[in-house]
């Protein structure tokens, strides 16, 4: 049972609604996310290996170095959050970078990895404002979809020829 209703939309507009790929979204908004959760797991990766060696070098099993293993599930669930394009575990984690940095400052009263904190919040704060970017694209992607493109049969130099009879 068909209806022909001639003013409903063709199923191929509908199905072009669909969110964009990873191809359609500019480099300018997904470099930086990219460049974000990258530097989460470097971050992850050398607290996991700092908490490591202050575990295997302690004899008396220092209850503060066994917290630094929840901060390391935290960076790497943060990661994963950037790598998904969540705005606010972007947003979580420059501030809790920011906030264990200067609580490192505070707690030993020096500026210690003053340059790679501040390239680690630089990269941080750019993934987060693309992640805001990113989703102002899709809203502007499901508010107005592109036009749909041209599939290689339609194209006239593919078109048969009237000299093509197809007999041989």
């Amino acid at each position: 049972m068909t209806a022909s209703n001639p003013y409903e939309s063709p199923a191929a507009v509908i199905a072009e609604t669909r969110l964009p790929l990873e191809r359609d979204v500019p480099e300018e908004i997904s470099r930086p996310i990219k460049h974000g959760w990258v530097a989460a797991c470097v971050s992850c990766v050398m607290t996991l290996i700092a908490t490591l060696i202050a575990l295997s070098g302690d004899s008396a099993g220092n209850p503060d170095a066994a917290w630094n293993l929840v901060d390391v599930a935290l960076i790497a669930g943060l990661a994963f959050g950037i790598y998904k394009r969540s705005r606010t575990a972007a947003t979580i984690m420059l501030a809790y970078f920011v906030l264990s940095k200067v609580l490192i400052m505070m707690n030993t009263g020096m500026p210690s990895g003053v340059v790679l904190g501040l390239l680690f919040a630089i990269f941080y704060f750019r993934a987060m404002t693309a992640t805001f970017r990113y989703h102002r694209f899709l809203r502007e992607w499901k508010r107005n979809p592109p036009a749909p493109k041209r599939s290689l049969s339609e194209d006239p130099l593919f078109a048969p020829k009237a000299t093509d009879t197809g007999g041989g």
